[in-house]
């Protein structure tokens, strides 16, 4: 059976694995304890010899072959070998459970669509279930000793109830050298088309729900047939055991103590038993031992799977679900809920826990910087060019924006957001240092003229007038060459009922960004004589 340990490691302590190395069933122990017993037996046999029958002379020979074994063991690449070929057996293993096959789903599809609490009605549900965990039946007798070993023969199974006389008389009609795993199946679906023609399925559609968790079923059960099938090369097996037992066979020479005087690879310390090589037979040799295990898991080893109990459940739950679970809802009424606020108890043990951390995203907590009062969201084609280029104000507006922020989204410490703007400040100056384009000098600009006459109108009724480029800026001089410079503040620029729609992003590090931006003004004033307003970073 499968050795369940899930309640020993359900909570991690310093000792939690330790206590599995004193489980004896399924253990790493029991897989390598007559391998090692073996390769034990052998190496006192040589020690012996080597020590006790040897004169001399053929202690030195003895010695260099020792030498020799030693210095080339290497030469068997076991980690590799061994790490691929678990690899794949694991990979294996999984798929082949995921796929093996529980009837739940067909289940309660059987039940919720086959509707009726007639003899005749009960009699589809049941039968539609039966026959596809007959299938399984049939095709675990076929892949799995231990079902082999329950079900000997077919009139076992009909002895057992997964099939009636009649049934069985059907079923050997057909005789050809293949299988037919298939023929529940199809019996199976038939009755889903003779219970959809006679009104018990209401719908097409649900008849469709019903064959398709059939078809589901079927499919991973010829998976699990054609791995039984094809099973992996054998080669790859046979190379693995080969080098495993042949490593540990040249070791039975090569990691013996020597204990001449003269002897170049003379033993520093003779222990008499070989600790460390007991080890190093135990991990690989175990390795070994666990692809072996699982490379069929529906043999009789300790952790393989349990296909005689997932035959019981199946059959038993499935026949509960369809017939006497059967809609059998309880009566609708108003939930312990109703009306209040959701407070969910616990036992008294438990409540006092505090340690339980709700399900919530990792930075939902991190909040903007205190004395954060609005954010400006812009468009990222101005926020890249440094220009404010639209036609109208429907567009501006489209492309701008400000939102304010609320107290409760703002903390007193905000170094997670500063950070994130830091690495967004450092970002914007290298993509700025290294672009060789600039800003486009025919684009058009705001005045401060244009921007004081928008500051005496409400946002909502800016004319066009006020977005049209006028040529020359009010209140400068006409010269091209000897603009008058003109700058506004942080502040001043805060409390403008346009701002939102000049300024590009939220500010940064007003002190980093102050001479850069200045110098960014002065160029472009003095190339378009011009006002250009840029965001006070």
């Amino acid at each position: 059976m499968t050795i369940n340990y899930n309640l020993a490691v359900s909570t991690s302590r310093p000792w939690t694995l330790f206590k599995l190395l004193l489980k004896w069933r399924g253990s790493i122990w029991k897989s390598v304890i007559m391998e090692l017993s073996v390769w034990l037996i052998l190496y006192a046999t040589i020690s012996v010899v080597y020590r006790c029958a040897l004169n001399p002379q053929q202690q030195r020979i003895f010695e260099r072959v020792v030498e020799y074994l030693d210095a080339r063991l290497d030469y068997i690449p076991l980690n590799f070998m061994l790490g691929f070929f678990v690899t794949i057996i694991v990979n294996r293993w999984t798929y082949l459970y995921q796929i093996i096959g529980f009837i739940d789903n067909i289940g309660l599809m059987v039940a919720e669509y086959v509707r009726g609490r007639s003899e005749e009605c009960r009699m589809y549900r049941r039968t539609i279930l039966r026959y596809c965990e007959l299938a399984q039946v049939l095709v675990f007798r076929d892949i799995s000793m231990r079902t082999r070993r329950r079900f000997p023969t077919i009139d076992t199974v009909v002895a057992a109830g997964f099939m009636m006389p009649h049934e069985k008389d059907r079923f050997d009609e057909i005789e050809y050298k293949y299988s037919k795993y298939w023929m529940p199946f199809q019996w199976a679906l038939a009755l889903t088309y003779d219970a959809r023609k006679k009104g018990i399925i209401e719908s097409d559609f649900f008849q469709v729900s019903v064959t398709q968790e059939i078809k589901q079923f079927r499919t991973g059960l010829a998976w699990i047939c054609n791995y039984d099938w094809v099973p992996i090369p054998i080669m790859y097996p046979q190379l693995v055991c080969l080098a495993v037992h042949t490593y540990f066979l040249v070791c039975v020479l090569s990691r013996q103590y020597i204990i001449s005087e003269h002897a170049a690879n003379k033993t520093e310390i003779d222990l008499y038993f070989p600790i460390m090589s007991v080890l190093q037979f135990i991990f690989y040799m175990g390795w070994m031992k666990v692809a072996e295990a699982m490379l069929n898991p529906f043999g009789e080893d300790d952790d393989d799977f349990e296909t005689n109990a997932l035959i019981d459940r199946n059959i038993t739950m499935g026949l509960m679900i369809v017939d006497q679970g059967y809609n059998r809802p309880p009566d609708l009424g108003r939930d312990p809920f109703w009306g209040e606020e959701v407070d969910p108890l616990y036992s008294e043990e438990t409540a006092k826990d505090t340690r339980e951390v709700q399900m919530e995203g990792s930075v939902s907590q991190v909040k903007l910087p205190e004395g954060t009062s609005h954010i400006r969201m812009v468009s990222k084609v101005d926020s890249v060019n440094g220009l404010v280029n639209s036609a109208s104000t429907a567009s501006l507006r489209k492309r701008m924006s400000i939102v304010s922020v609320k107290r409760d989204e703002t903390r007193e410490s905000g170094r997670s957001i500063a950070s994130f703007n830091a690495i967004k400040s450092i970002k914007s100056k290298i993509e700025r240092s290294l672009s060789k384009t600039r800003l486009d000098e025919t684009n058009k600009a705001f005045s401060t003229s244009n921007l004081d006459k928008m500051n005496e109108k409400s946002p909502d009724t800016f004319s066009r007038e006020d977005f049209e480029d006028t040529g020359t800026p009010t209140n400068t001089p006409a010269t091209p060459s000897t603009p008058t410079k003109k700058t506004m503040s942080s502040a001043n620029l805060k409390g403008h009922t346009f701002a939102h729609h000049v300024l590009e992003n939220v500010e940064e590090d007003e002190e980093s960004e102050d001479d850069e931006e200045k110098k960014r003004r002065s160029a472009n004033t003095s190339k378009s004589g011009e006002y250009i307003l840029f965001h006070p970073s």
